[in-house]
């Protein structure tokens, strides 16, 4: 019989809720500083329209990057529409509770983008994107906690390696759009839009369910090609999208670069599709999204008695919403306020040790009196034990709970520090193991 879950362990989430209050509290007291943070992920390609060209600093603690404007040059690049960017983030983290041996570990990824719009370069309606990372470090989770949450958004296999190459051609007033190269899907079917606050996997870029069905993601796109389709004309904001995309064994060998693309043609194919909402003429900004990725790969093995299956599935829904602005000087400030999101996964209980997975997050930016671009976060994600696995395995395997607290530090625009804890609550669905409290420190410096 399974047993009752606990989704969300109230008693024990509040206490630890507390303590990561007090810490984010103390920290306040000693940081200062204050800059623009704005909500740019590190694994996505930059909106053109928010290719904006800063004005001239003469102090390095004031300019947007911390190499400057190179002579003026990236003025003039950009304001042509070709934007370089340059980032290293890095995450310190540490176990210290959950076991008897305790662990500290740095990762570390290095990024760059060239984004070129030729609308503004050539008057035409396309878009080229190429980003390349180097990566480095430990991955805490990955190699010591033996739990369903990946405690980094960042911790990979180390890698030195080309991830997106793709161009994008617009068509019927950019009604219509065809991306085509190598894409990391991931970043356009389930991603949750949370990078710039969330350390966490799961909340800061993607549910740890949705890699079941081997859909390419960042840092190791693969070729594919995407077709979107604005619907505007039906219902203001609505659209839809699909793609297809090479699958993969192991996304990191032997295509060890991201330029072995031969070889990525050997491994089947994945499929993705999203239908989705944003919301028009409010100022509080709101996107909804079901979607789906699948695939049909004779890679699966049955839970229940190890013998092989084709294909996987992987079903999503999603709602990022703004759901709260400040009133300053009798004018709603639309640059502060609450941010919400919610996600649920699922999948099929018979081929996935998680086969439902649910999330939400509240991001509060300018919390703090003095600190209007400061970012705060609280996450919560549920993973639950599939049903078939706990009946193989005859134990009482629930579910595994993650809560995280962040609060994102602007120290100048061009370096933030982050503070954050994670508590992992019935690591891996195990309620005989301990529970883990995780802290960190994620450092982002944009070159």
């Amino acid at each position: 019989m399974k047993p009752v879950h606990k989704p969300f362990h109230l008693f024990r989430a509040a206490g630890a809720l507390c303590a990561a209050g007090m810490l984010t509290a103390s920290t306040l007291s000693v940081m200062a500083g204050t800059a623009s943070d704005p909500k740019a992920v590190d694994n996505k390609a930059m909106d053109p329209k928010a290719m904006v060209v800063e004005k001239k600093s003469t102090s390095i603690w004031d300019q947007q990057e911390l190499t400057g404007d190179w002579g003026g040059e990236r003025t003039k690049l950009r304001e042509q529409g070709i934007n370089f960017t340059f980032n290293n983030i890095g995450d310190f983290l540490t176990d210290v509770t959950g076991s008897q041996t305790h662990h500290a570990t740095y990762f570390g990824r290095f990024r760059g983008n060239m984004d070129i719009d030729f609308k503004k370069l050539a008057d035409v309606d396309g878009r080229l994107f190429v980003s390349g990372i180097y990566q480095y470090g430990r991955n805490l989770s990955g190699q010591y906690l033996d739990v369903f949450t990946s405690t980094s958004s960042i911790a990979g296999e180390e890698s030195l390696r080309l991830d997106e190459a793709w161009y994008e051609q617009g068509f019927i007033d950019s009604k219509v759009k065809l991306k085509f190269g190598q894409i990391a899907a991931v970043n356009d079917f389930g991603s949750t839009g949370f990078f710039d606050i969330f350390v966490s996997d799961e909340t800061g870029y993607a549910a740890n369910l949705l890699f079941g069905a081997n859909q390419p993601f960042s840092p190791a796109g693969k070729p594919g090609v995407e077709l979107t389709v604005d619907l505007s004309d039906l219902t203001k904001g609505l659209y839809v999208k699909a793609g297809g995309f090479t699958a993969y064994d192991d996304a990191y060998h032997p295509d060890d670069t991201g330029l072995n693309w031969g070889n990525d043609f050997n491994h089947g194919a994945v499929i993705a599709a999203e239908i989705g909402y944003v919301e028009q003429n409010t100022k509080y900004a709101g996107t909804y999204k079901l979607g789906m990725t699948a695939n049909d790969l004779d890679r699966y093995n049955a839970l229940s008695n190890g013998e092989s299956v084709r294909g996987n599935v992987v079903a999503y829904f999603s709602v990022q919403k703004s759901v709260y602005h400040p009133m300053e000087n009798g004018k709603l400030n639309t640059d502060k306020g609450l941010d919400i999101l919610f996600q649920a996964l699922g999948a099929p209980h018979d081929r996935n040790p998680i086969a439902f997975e649910s999330l939400m997050g509240f991001r509060y930016t300018g919390l703090f009196s003095g600190r209007d671009t400061d970012i705060t976060g609280l996450g919560i994600v549920y993973s639950d034990a599939s049903t078939d696995l706990t009946d193989r395995t005859n134990s009482s395997l629930e579910g595994e709970t993650t809560v995280e607290l962040s609060h994102k530090f602007r120290l100048t625009p061009w370096f933030a520090v982050q503070p954050n804890m994670q508590f992992i609550f019935d690591p891996k669905g195990n309620t005989d193991r301990s529970d883990i409290v995780v802290l960190g420190l994620r450092t982002v410096v944009n070159f």
